[in-house]
């Protein structure tokens, strides 16, 4: 018996080794990964970006640097980011969560001034596990028997516009948090109706927009990020997941008439901008930001969707509903105890899925998957609802 902390429902199995988009356990038995580690790996095993820029990081001998020491890839980085997003100044992290905790702690100072504190997010929301990440996402099974969560959030009812005007207090709220594909909440699409609200609201009552993208980002929708899908400019964005592909980091870009007011020492992390991270994270997005690739992507997601809708037809009385965009895919079911066994049937046969909800098998591989390969994966899937 291993001494794990038993939060997790761990695998009946040891992962050993992964290559592409196959992973291979201790008995040498072969998974096809729909997962990519909570959309984390969007490069899949073992590709070369992620090989070559460890092995050229090694050879300058440094692991750590402290956060005010400069290097290229710390500037490098950021300048890609702020480039293709928003235009703002990038703090760098270690995690999703974490780059959240930074987008509220800095709304929030910004509506200091003010006397604005309300952040509005989204039901079915999730934006990690930390205190104050806890305290913008919606489960509240995530939030039980934790003692008082930091208050001033209001949710919204996602892709309710009526919700959302009736809930915005000019006087009160800083900002709009959302995620415009959500991920743990079910893979839930915004509408571009919905979209243009918030922007309209935004722009109105000088409201901040906090574009979630640690999940959906990093060109997993066939766009690098999400909310540019959408007809809206974020304030501020929070990154992690997909961006290092493996390699933990987080950053949060903020636009500069907003990050100019803050002064040094506001903020702060021990590992956060690292040249290892830095380094990978970039050669990372300028590998998956070519015009080429995010079309590649498109074209992937449209085979996967088509063959869902297919199984679909096949499994009218258990599939409730199809959630897609790019390689972001939600497969609701009527049942979730029918979810449940059919997530643990797909792990036996070899398919590797994420259960979110209770219901909904969500699909999120890597980005380098190849279209056979998806069809394989599909083929499983169908022998498995079959079954």
């Amino acid at each position: 018996m291993h001494k794990l902390f038993n939060i997790y429902n761990f695998t009946k199995f040891h992962i050993k080794k992964g290559n592409g988009s196959y992973l291979f356990d201790s008995k040498n038995k072969k998974y096809l990964d729909f997962s990519a580690g909570v959309a984390v790996n969007s490069l899949g095993y073992n590709h070369p970006i992620i090989n070559n820029s460890i092995k050229e990081q090694l050879k300058t001998g440094i692991i750590h640097l402290s956060g005010s020491q400069l290097h290229k890839y710390k500037i490098d980085l950021a300048d890609t980011l702020s480039k293709n997003s928003n235009k703002g100044d990038v703090f760098y992290s270690n995690s999703g969560a974490e780059s959240i905790e930074t987008a509220i702690k800095v709304a929030r100072s910004f509506g200091s001034k003010n006397n604005k504190s309300q952040i509005i997010s989204m039901t079915s929301s999730f934006h990690g596990r930390t205190i104050g990440a806890l305290s913008v996402g919606y489960n509240k099974k995530y939030k039980s028997n934790i003692g008082p969560i930091p208050g001033d959030v209001l949710f919204c009812n996602f892709n309710d516009s009526l919700d959302l005007k009736k809930k915005i207090n000019p006087k009160k709220t800083i900002a709009i948090l959302i995620e415009f594909v959500q991920g743990d909440g079910g893979v839930n699409i915004c509408t571009k109706e919905f979209a243009k609200t918030i922007q309209d609201i935004c722009n109105k009552h000088k409201i901040l927009l906090i574009a979630d993208e640690i999940q959906a980002g990093a060109g997993r929708t066939g766009k690098m990020f999400a909310y540019k899908n959408y007809p809206v400019s974020p304030d501020i964005i929070t990154m992690a997941k997909g961006l290092g592909s493996g390699i933990p980091i987080g950053a949060t870009i903020i636009k500069k008439n907003i990050s100019k007011i803050f002064q040094k020492g506001f903020h702060g992390s021990t590992y956060g901008g690292g040249m290892l991270q830095t380094r990978i994270a970039l050669n990372v997005f300028n590998f998956i930001n070519k015009k080429p690739f995010l079309n590649s992507i498109l074209l992937k997601s449209k085979v996967l969707e088509l063959k869902l809708i297919e199984i679909q037809k096949e499994h009218i009385d258990k599939i409730k509903e199809i959630r897609i965009m790019g390689l972001i895919c939600g497969i609701e079911f009527y049942d979730a105890k029918y979810a449940k066994l059919l997530f643990k049937n797909l792990i036996e046969k070899g398919l590797i899925t994420t259960l979110v909800q209770s219901n909904t098998i969500r699909i999120t591989p890597p980005l380098t998957i190849t279209k056979s390969e998806i069809l394989s994966g599909i083929k499983i899937l169908s022998n498995s609802l079959n079954s």
